[in-house]
């Protein structure tokens, strides 16, 4: 009976390490996925609208494109195009303009839409958040008669298991000043933007805060060409 309970005991001890491995396996890799389909849609996003603009804009690291008249009445989960008409061998979307601006808000990369009608009235104006987690987005105009740059750096996803420990967070690496109890977590807030310390995460042990896990932020960068007619020339 001893040695019966012994090896259930080792058995069960086996499959609960097993378990914990296999869910922070998934917990990493469903993280992963989630981040790289953010990264993707952004880059997606930026280069269909530049590749369909007519001028673009850069100022305050705010993208400012403006289009033919693709759209009509745009919703955050939906997007009716408008039906081209050919007329002489020039294509026409109709009258009317519509004006879509990239920017950061928080740790949120919107996509904004503005539509206008042929006497200049605002017919709809719809902001959609396209990525989360950004950490900071920077553009660049190269030739805003051609080209356009931009990246954008994306925040590592954290999942620990603290057991009695709590997170913590601040601008800063920790020091013996800092804080907390043994088993506690610390990692470099969202409001630091420097890609050398972004992600670091620390554990307290016997008063002292230790590097645990050294994990960079992302950053993904887009080189567009406009696909307008001045730059076609």
């Amino acid at each position: 009976m001893i040695m019966a309970v012994g090896s259930g005991a080792i058995i069960l001890a086996a499959i609960t390490v097993a378990s914990v491995a296999l869910q922070r396996s998934f917990n990493a890799v469903s993280n992963y996925s989630i981040n790289e389909g953010d990264q993707l849609r952004v880059l997606d996003y930026v280069a269909m609208d530049c590749r369909r603009s007519l001028t673009a804009s850069v100022a305050n690291n705010t993208i400012t494109l403006t289009l033919p008249v693709y759209y009509t009445n745009p919703t955050a989960t939906s997007m009716s195009v408008n039906t081209p008409t050919l007329s002489g061998g020039a294509v026409s979307y109709g009258t009317g303009s519509v004006t879509v601006t990239y920017s950061q808000s928080g740790s949120n990369f919107n996509r904004e839409v503005v539509i206008k009608n042929s006497s200049g009235t605002t017919t709809s104006d719809v902001t959609t958040a396209i990525a989360t987690n950004v950490a900071s987005f920077t553009v660049t105009g190269i030739d805003l008669t051609s080209s356009l740059s931009c990246s954008i750096m994306f925040f590592p996803t954290f999942r620990y298991t603290t057991g009695g420990g709590t997170w913590r967070s601040g601008s800063t690496a920790p020091d013996g000043s800092t804080a907390g109890n043994d088993g506690d977590l610390y990692v470099i807030d969202p409001k630091a933007s420097d890609t050398t310390t972004t992600g670091n995460v620390y554990r307290r042990t016997n008063g002292t805060y230790t590097l645990l896990e050294n994990i960079k932020a992302t950053t993904v960068y887009c080189n567009t060409f406009l696909r307008n007619a001045s730059a076609r020339q």
